[in-house]
């Protein structure tokens, strides 16, 4: 009755909650500020208090709606990268069109782990931006292209 997709990708992946960070350590830190005046028992003004609530709200809020403009997919023959929230416009990239790879990381994405993968057609082609262990990913694609290629 329920069959599966036979277009279902092998590997779906978004961008890097840790490209974020500096982002929720800001509210650490709002909040620290907070707590610690509490502590010391000086008086809170109200209207600080939900400044840092809003900015918590809408900064995590605009990064997930940011991850999810982007998305990566392994298909059988090809990558998929789809790209936007209303209008979303998808490129696809064969595993037989790709003639190399290489992993792109700043010193903040190697502390983390993360970094952008840059795919070439016999020229430089599309970067893969952020993506959680890059070097991993791209053994993935390394696999699929030699599978392809056999």
């Amino acid at each position: 009755m329920f069959r599966k997709k036979s277009n279902a990708p092998k590997l779906r992946v978004r961008n890097s909650r840790k490209l974020y960070i500096p982002f929720y350590l800001m509210v650490v830190v709002l909040f620290g500020v907070i707590l610690y005046v509490q502590y010391v028992g000086k008086p809170l003004n109200n209207m600080a208090f939900n400044l840092v609530l809003v900015f918590t709200v809408v900064m995590l809020l605009a990064t997930e709606i940011h991850r999810l403009g982007n998305v990566y997919e392994i298909h059988d023959n090809s990558i998929v990268h789809s790209n936007g929230y209303l209008k979303i416009r998808s490129k696809r990239i064969e595993f037989g069109a790709l003639s190399d790879i290489d992993v792109e990381q700043t010193a903040w994405q190697r502390i983390f782990n993360f970094g952008d993968l840059i795919l070439f057609k016999f020229a430089e082609g599309p970067t893969l931006r952020n993506l959680n262990k890059p070097h991993d990913f791209a053994d993935i694609i390394e696999k699929e292209i030699v599978r392809t290629r056999e």
